[in-house]
């Protein structure tokens, strides 16, 4: 054996050992004849990680699931020079790893070999194309935004053209297991205001003591004290406090001046710009209103009959517990996150959702793909199932269909072709025939009756549905826009990052008396007083998967190209990517439906 081929093989063994990986010589002997062998095992080490079927030990099995364009190149550009390349009379395989490689691809010794610089014949075009890896297929992007484990970034690129047959049978495992699910909130039905001051008051009242003693979860704030108390007092001292945000603004000299009010009073906080107090500033700038926060600081008595301060030294929101550990089901099912398919619209992406409809029946895609389709159990649609009537100005020229009785009739039609077996939830939206004011009752029954009838569960907004002992956490998202243009780093083409601050202070509308409409019911439904596994948004439009302390964030985008209304809005939507979650490892994955439509 030659120096620079054992000492190649010495450096890719370090690699795998490093990395945990089993190799057997065979294979190892085929990554050596590879172009830059490292970096195609880098590759390789990177993406195997992600696949759940992976044990540690790198096999062919193993090389046909990554979906690394770089990787599937290289590995082709060896097997086609052997395939094309040697001689007829040459002995069929070089070495074990070869063969096991060609054959897994569907090439058949001799009759593919032939001697160099002979045209290739139409048979050997189409092994050709059984070794491209197409560039129009479904693709599975999972998200690298701070996911859990093996919901990291990856793809896999389904090798299947529109209308081709399968051989592969389709065996859903979805369908053997029974559903098994609750809705844990919902406010249908349980929405009684008559709009007075006394409704707006009991409303604020109940917010407050629900923030407060999700607040007074965390050990730090045992000792708070109520504002009253501290304003009695007659020298400077230590104090923490817990209040809602009343006022907030920037000083002359770049400090925040808050005033934050508890049940017992009002008392002003001043947040430092020092080097030292940095971590206060950027929490403090992108508080709002209403928001519930927690203080540490020096008390300053008033002099003159003058409300004293306190010198913040920390802040802090409620948030979610470091250590949340997410339920996780005992049964490999997940579920598909949908919202905004616009049914009735001009710009209703059709042919995206017979794409999805083909997907979840298993008429496309390979073995893995369609076990994966064959997993879904669930679905919800969060919002925006029909585009309504009336919503904005001028929607009539966007409209298709005009009539909201006949926009339910052709989403009865266009949900009937999802798979009996799959649970379809319906959560209402903006658009839907209810009041637009959150929180919502489900749509009613005068417009839904069809879909009740079919099996699907129609529910209020926000809800809560618990899935195989999985809590997902349904908001169509009215209030993203609201935040995106009021906390700075907040834009609408990442929502997730917004989705992590309505967790950070638990609340799904922070902020009242901007655009977002809020009831002034005397429960307030939008305190996110559960902490869910999986939080599902829509309303933008945009597509987003990402994580925060083990909870699984997804804004399901939408199946309706950009309207002359979005446009207005600068909203540039990303319709047909589908969120798909798996229910026993919370394993994020974004499927677009875009390609090879």
């Amino acid at each position: 054996m030659k120096a620079d081929n054992l000492n190649e093989k010495t450096i890719l063994i370090k690699e795998l050992l490093n990395s945990g990986i089993n190799v057997t010589p065979s294979l190892l002997d085929f990554l050596t004849s590879l172009d830059d062998p490292l970096k195609i095992l880098k590759l390789i080490i990177k993406n195997v990680s992600f696949l759940p079927s992976f044990n540690s030990h790198l096999t062919v099995e193993v090389l046909q699931q990554i979906s690394n364009k770089e990787l599937h190149d290289a590995l082709k550009k060896v097997l086609l020079k052997e395939v094309i390349s040697q001689p007829i009379k040459e002995k069929k395989v070089q070495g074990e790893s070869s063969a096991r490689l060609t054959n897994s691809l569907n090439l058949k010794g001799d009759e593919t070999l032939k001697p160099q610089g002979l045209k290739i014949s139409a048979k050997e075009v189409q092994l050709k194309q059984q070794l491209d890896f197409q560039e129009d297929p479904l693709i599975l992007n999972k998200s690298n935004e701070e996911l859990p484990k093996a919901a990291t970034k990856s793809k896999f690129k389904i090798n299947l053209a529109e209308g081709s047959k399968s051989t592969i049978r389709f065996k859903p495992i979805a369908k053997d297991i029974e559903s098994n699910f609750k809705i844990l909130k919902d406010p249908t039905g349980k929405l009684y205001t008559n709009g007075d001051f006394e409704d707006f008051y009991n409303l604020t009242i109940d917010k407050f003591n629900k923030l407060r003693n999700l607040m007074r979860k965390r050990p730090e704030v045992l000792s708070a004290n109520n504002i009253n108390n501290i304003l009695r007092l007659n020298n400077k001292v230590e104090v923490s406090v817990i209040g809602m945000v009343n006022q907030i603004r920037k000083t002359k000299n770049k400090n925040f001046f808050l005033t934050i009010e508890d049940l017992t009073g009002v008392i002003n906080v001043i947040v430092r710009k020092d080097s030292e107090n940095q971590e206060n500033v950027k929490l403090t700038n992108r508080t709002l209103n209403d928001q519930m926060i927690y203080i540490e600081g020096t008390y300053n008595p008033g002099e003159r009959s003058k409300r004293g301060v306190i010198y913040c030294n920390y802040i802090s929101k409620i948030d979610i517990p470091k250590d949340y550990e997410p339920n996780k089901s005992s049964d490999p099912l997940s579920i598909a996150l949908i919202s905004d398919t616009h049914i009735g619209s001009k710009e209703f992406e059709e042919k995206l959702w017979n794409r999805f409809i083909k997907f979840l029946n298993g008429k496309i895609g390979n073995k893995n793909q369609r076990e994966r389709a064959g997993r879904i159990k669930y679905i919800v649609i969060n919002g925006d199932l029909v585009d309504g009537i009336g919503v904005y100005p001028k929607q009539k020229s966007d409209l298709i269909i005009s009539d909201i009785y006949k926009q339910f009739e052709e989403a009865t039609k266009v949900l009937s072709n999802i798979p009996e077996y799959i649970k379809i939830f319906y959560s209402s939206g903006n658009h839907e025939p209810v009041r637009n004011a959150i929180p919502r009752p489900a749509v009613p029954k005068k417009y839904s009756s069809d879909l009740i009838n079919n099996g699907i569960t129609c529910i209020g907004n926000p809800s809560l549905i618990q899935t195989h002992s999985v809590n997902t956490l349904v908001f169509h998202g009215d209030s993203l826009l609201d935040l995106n243009m009021l906390i700075p780093g907040l834009e609408n083409n990442k929502p997730v990052e917004t989705m992590k601050e309505l967790l950070l202070c638990r609340h799904l509308a922070p902020i009242y008396g901007k655009k977002t409409q809020i009831a002034p019911t005397n429960k307030d439904w939008l305190v996110i007083d559960k902490i869910p596994d999986i939080f599902h948004t829509g309303h933008i439009h945009i597509n987003d998967m990402g994580s925060y302390y083990n909870i699984l964030l997804a804004n399901s985008g939408c199946f309706q190209s950009q309207t002359e209304f979005m446009k207005s809005l600068g909203i540039k939507p990303t319709p047909g990517i589908l969120s798909i979650v798996d229910l026993d490892n919370l394993r994020g994955t974004q499927l677009d439906l875009k390609s090879n439509v």
